[in-house]
């Protein structure tokens, strides 16, 4: 079990991804960073959430919503509340509204994507002033990167809190002793998320964070996708209409990662790397000289999926994956 952080030259690094705009999740990673005496957060992308919640006022003081096909009804402010909590602990985003205002919404699709897009970065910034609180009397620092489903407009978000590192294709230096460098890019997925890019534009990106690298021995990669056929990158096929195949009752599955990014590993080997992107495969393998780690999602279950690392002279110590 790892404790609290011993003294000295170690340093302990929170990893977590794709908590796609879950209250819940974030929430609890905040308070894991405390508890284990963290001296980094790292958040490998996918922060925003994927859909509004309605909560549509029905007269009388009553309002209803459904979250993934459960009916939610509110009579009472603190009923609302609950009812509220409960969406924004799934990542979704609540409108409390009026009928009218819905029908408005749902016949004009520039004006839904202008709020959606909105609740998604009053999220993210409501997440970011709750860090600065918590962990700033610690000189805790917080390195935050969206990843493949994120927007372009939540780095201008992060770009808000400069005391919070975007390591999208930056440079860092973590604790003194190591750099940290990342990419929020994935390759092409079947729903054309705003970050994905064909095979060779990720190998471009790459090739330009190979160069802001200095030592490689002592860098950590913060790489939204995992690598390719890694075991790090197991997920469901799908078909044509984005449904799951099975074959004989069973689920197929099929390796997802980038050959960019293992290539990228195999030939710059960084000390560690860093990944999400694939809910279904957290765990850890060595590619060469590299550990490279995917911490997994559970975020739709409220569930934190997390790595601790630590770091010692220059070098791993030792990690571990946590869950609750």
């Amino acid at each position: 079990m790892l404790g609290k952080a011993p003294k000295g030259k170690m340093t302990r690094i929170l990893y977590g991804s794709d908590f796609h705009g879950s209250e819940a999740v974030f929430r609890k990673f905040l308070s894991a960073g405390l508890q284990y005496e963290a001296s980094a957060l790292i958040v490998g992308g996918d922060v925003t959430g994927k859909a509004m919640v309605p909560i549509i006022h029905q007269g009388g003081g009553r309002y209803s919503g459904s979250v993934f096909g459960r009916k939610e009804e509110a009579t009472t402010p603190e009923g609302l509340e609950k009812v509220k909590r409960i969406v924004n602990n799934v990542g979704f985003y609540p409108l409390v509204i009026e009928k009218q205002e819905a029908e408005a919404l749902e016949s004009d699709p520039q004006r839904m994507a202008r709020r959606f897009e909105a609740e998604m970065c009053q999220r993210v910034r409501e997440w970011l002033t709750l860090a600065r609180e918590k962990l700033a009397p610690r000189s805790i620092q917080l390195y935050f990167m969206p990843g493949n489903d994120d927007y372009a407009v939540i780095d201008q978000v992060i770009a808000e809190f400069p005391e919070v590192r975007n390591p999208d294709m930056r440079r860092f230096q973590l604790a003194e002793e190591y750099e940290l460098v990342g990419n929020a890019n994935s390759n092409m997925t079947p729903w054309a998320c705003p970050r994905d890019l064909p095979e060779e534009e990720l190998e471009k990106k790459l090739a330009e964070v190979e160069r802001l690298i200095r030592n490689p021995e002592r860098t950590i990669a913060v790489l939204h996708v995992p690598p390719y056929e890694s075991g790090l990158d197991t997920c469901p096929e799908l078909d044509s209409n984005l449904k799951i195949v099975t074959q004989g009752g069973q689920v197929v599955m099929k390796a997802a990662g980038s050959p960019a990014v293992k290539a990228f590993l195999q030939r710059v080997s960084p000390m560690l790397s860093l990944h999400g992107h694939i809910h279904e495969s957290a765990g850890h393998v060595r590619i060469g000289r590299t550990l490279a780690i995917n911490a997994g999602s559970e975020y739709a279950e409220g569930i934190l999926k997390a790595a601790i690392i630590n770091l010692e002279n220059g070098s791993l110590k030792g990690h571990l994956l946590v869950s609750g």
